[in-house]
């Protein structure tokens, strides 16, 4: 199982909205939060994003900007996009 079929699959899971569509890239899927229209963060990971190479998924989007330096943060694995996606949803963040 891919890192974005993981994300996928856990924000299925909790019931959090969210919007899957695919790249305009790879035509791989790319996950937003809570939708294309009015998102808070989305998610991709193709030929071009930072972790591609290795599976793993880019986020813009609900990053610390000041710890990055940008308001984009790649190598992160479904478990930790996850992570900050459901902080926001449920209000912990």
């Amino acid at each position: 199982m891919t890192e974005m079929s993981k994300l996928i699959n856990l924000l299925e899971t909790y019931h959090i909205p969210h919007e899957v569509r695919p790249d305009a890239i790879d035509g791989n899927p790319q996950v937003w939060y809570p939708s294309r229209d009015n998102y808070i963060c989305d998610v991709i990971c193709h030929r071009y994003s930072y972790g591609y190479s290795e599976g793993l998924l880019e986020m813009m989007g609900l990053v610390d900007e000041e710890a990055v330096g940008d308001e984009v943060e790649g190598w992160l694995t479904a478990e930790e996009v996850f992570g900050r996606i459901h902080a926001n949803y449920f209000g912990t963040i």
